[in-house]
């Protein structure tokens, strides 16, 4: 199982991982959908600041991104 890093912006993980994108969207991250949120926006912001922002449950980031075959530890 691949290891990500919750510190790493979500263009980081998009840009290793494309099939995290849809994830991410699913979970409520919306603007990795929108080109120019993903190439401004996404690349400052991380993971962990971005769950906490939008107050997603961190338990529920990893069950998803544990479905897609990705190890995350907040």
């Amino acid at each position: 199982m691949k290891k990500i890093n919750p510190d790493s912006t979500l263009y980081e993980i998009i840009k290793e991982n494309p099939t995290l994108k849809e994830v991410l969207y699913n979970l409520g991250f919306s603007g990795v959908k929108n080109e120019a949120m993903l190439n401004t926006h996404a690349k400052i912001m991380t993971l962990r600041k971005g769950s906490e922002y939008l107050n997603i449950d961190k338990e529920k980031i990893k069950e998803e991104f544990k479905k897609a075959g990705f190890e995350l530890e907040f």
